[in-house]
């Protein structure tokens, strides 16, 4: 009798193995989900590892899974390992990211290699997010079984992922311009300080226009090269008065009359936002970089800068004018 059960399950076994042949080899998964949200909003949620778990479907199916993280926890190089009663042990790991655009994933369940490619592509006001698993076994046939099992699993996963990721994207504030993290360099220049009321604009854009005047003639007689575009900032600065700074970028040793000394701006990082047009409205970028930094936690580590990249005196369409400004940061 035991001779023929062990028969029975033997024959079980060859059959599965068998019927594993022919079973696929590869399991390709794609789901797409369309997010009314900017494409940078969505593509944090994939690019930052720790926010994974507020949308990872495997987190809630195994609450004491224990996370430990890599020394990169965004963009290329992040990684993490898992180890929960439910889920077993595995790794993950992003192995190329590109900004705002997708993320590559390498990932191991236990000795099971797989792939993921999470992508974002701008439509219209929506982004839409793709989600893509891929696992090839090749030729091994308990390989092929294990996708079977795995395919409902990450289908709902994705389903998961999607909807939480859509709500969270969704619920995030909306900027009108155009906002990103820069580094900034280090920058040499000779500029003049002028102590005013923010509450003209007209004397002030005449003040501006009088102290870059006067910066423009002493570097022509100076037969200084100005080395980028022209720029202010605002050391100090309430609704009252403040302190403006016009200044023109040159080289750390431009040789100009002891009035005009060559000062430095130190680099690092810094918010960027992009103004197209007269300045007449110029505040409201300020006031959103201000709601860009409340948002992300940032501190400001200087003063804001502006950079005029078009000059009016050029270019007399205002349509075409383009002002970038920059306030230096400190992450929290």
């Amino acid at each position: 009798m035991i001779k023929k059960i062990l028969f029975i399950i033997a024959g079980l076994i060859v059959l599965l193995v068998l019927v594993g042949f022919v079973l696929p080899a590869k399991l390709d998964i794609t789901k797409s989900y369309t997010i009314n949200a900017p494409a940078a909003a969505v593509f944090e949620e994939i690019n930052d590892l720790q926010r994974w778990e507020t949308w990872q479907y495997w987190n809630k199916q195994d609450p004491e899974m224990k996370i430990t993280y890599g020394e990169k926890k965004v963009g290329t190089g992040a990684s993490y390992s898992w180890v929960g009663p439910k889920m077993g042990d595995g790794t993950l790991g992003i192995s190329e990211s590109i900004p705002d655009k997708s993320v590559a994933i390498d990932m191991d369940f236990g000795g099971n290699p797989a792939k993921a490619f999470y992508s974002v592509e701008p439509d219209g006001d929506n982004t839409q997010l793709k989600l893509n698993f891929t696992n090839d076994a090749g030729m091994n046939p308990i390989g092929h079984w294990i996708n079977v099992f795995m395919k409902g699993e990450i289908e709902k996963s994705f389903e998961y992922a999607g909807e939480k990721i859509k709500n969270i994207a969704e619920a995030k504030p909306k900027f009108t311009y155009q906002i990103s993290e820069e580094a900034i360099p280090t920058i040499s220049y000779v500029g003049l300080m002028h102590t005013m009321s923010p509450q003209d604009p007209a004397a002030v854009n005449a003040q501006m226009a009088k102290m870059y005047g006067e910066l423009e003639t002493v570097l022509k007689k100076a037969n200084v090269t100005i080395t980028g575009y022209p720029f202010a900032f605002y050391p100090s600065f309430s609704d009252e008065s403040m302190d403006m700074i016009c200044a023109m970028p040159v080289a750390a040793d431009a040789k100009l009359p002891a009035k005009y000394k060559v000062e430095t701006i130190g680099g690092g990082s810094a918010i960027k936002g992009i103004y197209k047009g007269d300045y007449t409205n110029l505040m409201a970028l300020h006031m959103e970089l201000d709601k860009y930094l409340q948002y992300k936690g940032l501190t400001m580590n200087g003063a804001p800068m502006e950079v005029y990249v078009t000059d009016p005196m050029l270019e007399k369409d205002t349509a075409k004018w383009i002002t970038e400004v920059y306030y230096p940061i400190t992450k929290n």
